[in-house]
């Protein structure tokens, strides 16, 4: 058994969504001052490698606290994108050729390659995304959630966010800023990326790992 990390780290400086309020991370108590180390966090629930609740658009939607932990694990499909850049969508012929048994699968995982400009202004620009039609499929298709290596499953200036609203107004989560994608030796492999237990939770920081 092989365990992969997916998940940036998180420190002061780096990178969020525009607009918001950027995380810090402060040692409050040191080892050459208190014999001891302790850090304190000032943290966002979408900050860095995170997973998005329903809660999130959906205003009686699931949350972090009252999801079921068989939502966050499971055997994921990781499907290739890094083809699709510049703003493109990721159409549906791309999602629906796919030759995979549907119920097998928890997770689908959009490899873009966008990580690799993680730190840089790039991140935030003309990664692809899913068009409508391609999220519609898969949000009909019975898995759990789709995972990204982009900042948003939609588009950077999206002021409605079809994306979001298609996924997660369906009862499904969405992970965003994967990082590592291209160590995972094979297409399918078991997700874990569970979050943590916030009371109301919109969504949370994960560690979400790859099991091969």
């Amino acid at each position: 058994m092989k365990l992969i990390d997916l998940t940036h780290t998180l420190e002061t400086g780096m990178p969020v969504f525009p607009g918001d309020s950027p995380p810090a991370f402060k040692k409050i108590m040191t080892h050459p001052k208190d014999g001891a180390q302790v850090i304190r966090m000032d943290i966002a629930t979408h900050h860095g490698t995170h997973l998005d609740c329903p809660r999130h658009f959906i205003e009686n939607g699931s949350t972090t606290d009252n999801s079921q932990l068989y939502n966050f694990y499971g055997k994921a499909f990781m499907l290739d994108c890094t083809g699709y850049s510049n703003d493109e969508e990721i159409p549906l012929e791309h999602i629906r050729n796919i030759k995979i048994n549907w119920e097998e699968f928890s997770w689908i995982i959009i490899y873009t390659g966008w990580y690799r400009y993680w730190g840089t202004e790039e991140y935030f620009n003309h990664f692809p995304i899913l068009s409508v039609k391609a999220a519609k499929f898969l949000q009909g298709k019975g898995i759990k959630g789709i995972g990204l290596d982009v900042i948003s499953i939609d588009a950077i200036n999206s002021e409605d966010y079809p994306i979001h609203n298609i996924i997660l107004g369906n009862g499904m989560y969405i992970i965003e800023n994967l990082t590592n994608l291209q160590a995972i030796p094979t297409n399918q492999f078991t997700l874990s990326a569970l979050p943590l237990r916030i009371k109301d939770g919109d969504g949370s920081p994960i560690r979400a790992i790859a099991i091969c």
